[in-house]
């Protein structure tokens, strides 16, 4: 939490990922998908784990495409 607090949220903070299970819901996540893997994430590159379950695996695939935001377009 001090970490967090001192200097916010940051891309380059970010090693983990994970997408949960959750059916259609899932998908109501794809403009925030898009921006976190096509804008946010890529401006820390950084070796990250994506993990994810049911849709969560499917929007963790996209999210690996060279072009996240199409691959997302297209789920």
């Amino acid at each position: 939490m001090a970490h967090l607090r001192q200097h916010g949220l940051r891309p380059q903070d970010i090693s983990i990922v994970a997408g949960a299970a959750g059916g259609p819901k899932g998908l109501i996540l794809q403009a925030l998908d898009q921006w976190l893997f096509g804008t946010w994430l890529p401006s820390a590159p950084r070796e990250r784990m994506l993990i994810g379950a049911s849709i969560g695996a499917w929007r963790m695939a996209a999210a690996c495409h060279i072009d996240p935001v199409a691959a997302f377009q297209r789920l």
